[in-house]
């Protein structure tokens, strides 16, 4: 077969793809990892916020509760 045919030109185009997706391996590995490590940053500090807020919700009512109490029982505190 003479060099220029076109399966000759295919299976160089050919050799040539799989060579750069081999090449590309790592990088792309890479990129997939910092992904999933960003993602799950993100999933904790929105788990760090909900939590949070919580909290200023909890602390809010047991405030709201003590307050009731001190009001409830009268400045003369019998």
């Amino acid at each position: 077969m003479a060099e220029g045919s076109g399966i000759a030109t295919m299976t160089g185009s050919v050799a040539t793809g799989v060579t750069l997706n081999v090449a590309l391996a790592p990088s792309a590995a890479m990129a997939m990892t910092y992904l999933a490590g960003a993602d799950s940053i993100a999933l904790a500090m929105a788990n760090a916020v909900a939590n949070q807020q919580r909290g200023q919700v909890i602390a809010n009512a047991a405030t709201v509760q003590a307050l009731a109490l001190i009001i409830s029982k009268g400045a003369t505190g019998t």
